[in-house]
């Protein structure tokens, strides 16, 4: 209308351009950061208290892996913004990225501490213990977000399942893995990891099968899924069918030792046992100390060498 636009204007005319190029890049699968920090840069010139741009640019950095210049940004933020509260929460999980232990969880405390213990905050407290393997940790921090009773309720129950679980406390996790169902049924994860649960426990055969079968339906991408729906035709005596569907898992991940021994001990069972063996040596050198089957696979192979 022949009148100049003022600064504030101009700015988010700038970060239209980014909003509407980026929906249009991810379409593609391309992304050109440098054009995106270019027009979130000027947007933030022309109008520094822009949030949006601050945000935007501070995401571009994050996804680049410059998690100091993401931080830098994300500080910027007003506590008013709307988009305050996110920007605490990238800034919180960026610590968990590129921290040594006892740096992150202080950064990600104090964090906690500076915004009234914010609940998400919080979460991505417990969640970097237990990618930390700090598992007691994170199951104390996930206690006191169950009390919170959030949307989330049901994957908290599932995260604090799955510490019990990896700490050797069964029983707690089956609770939680049920308690999680209970919530929300038919998450093919939750059904995935309760079920294989009670495989390895030869427990709920027949039961695991119809949950796995549904989590499959559900994700028939995921090759862990695809493993348990194997394993539990196998514990089914179902030979035949377990073989092919652990071969198909194979293909998908290869270098899955877990999913090499199940294919041995398939194979083993079909009375197949130079495959068997050729599977589980392949299983013992790409065994991780946390699979928990190097010992059981030198026990194999020893005995495959021994006959």
């Amino acid at each position: 209308n022949n009148k100049l636009k003022n600064k504030v204007d101009i700015s988010n005319s700038l970060i239209e351009v980014v909003r509407s190029s980026y929906a249009n890049e991810e379409k593609n699968y391309r992304i050109n950061y440098n054009f995106f920090l270019f027009y979130t840069t000027l947007a933030i010139l022309v109008n520094p208290n822009n949030d949006e741009a601050l945000f935007f640019k501070a995401q571009f950095f994050q996804l680049i892996e410059n998690y100091v210049l993401a931080e830098t940004n994300y500080s910027k933020i007003k506590k008013s913004s709307m988009y305050y509260q996110d920007a605490q929460r990238n800034i919180a999980f960026n610590y968990s990225k590129f921290n040594k232990f006892l740096i992150a969880e202080k950064k990600i405390k104090t964090l906690i501490g500076l915004n009234n213990n914010n609940y998400f905050l919080k979460r991505i407290l417990a969640d970097f213990y237990r990618v930390e393997k700090r598992y007691n940790l994170a199951i104390t921090t996930y206690d006191d977000l169950i009390t919170k009773k959030e949307n989330d309720l049901w994957y908290v129950y599932y995260l604090r399942g799955i510490c019990y679980e990896r700490t050797n406390q069964w029983s707690l996790a089956e609770k939680d893995f049920l308690s999680s169902l209970n919530l929300e049924p038919n998450q093919p994860n939750v059904l995935n990891y309760l079920a294989y649960g009670w495989l390895e426990r030869d427990m709920n055969i027949e039961k695991s099968l119809i949950m796995l079968k549904e989590a499959y339906s559900k994700n028939p991408n995921s090759h862990h899924i695809l493993d348990s729906l194997a394993w539990a035709h196998f514990k089914k005596n179902n030979f035949e069918l377990a073989s092919k569907l652990m071969e198909e898992v194979i293909l998908k991940a290869p270098g899955e030792a877990i999913s090499l021994d199940h294919l041995g001990d398939i194979y083993f069972a079909l009375g197949r046992k130079r495959e068997a063996y050729y599977m589980w040596k392949q299983a013992y050198d790409l065994a991780k100390p946390e699979d928990d089957i190097i010992d059981s696979l030198k026990i194999k192979i020893e005995k495959y060498n021994a006959g």
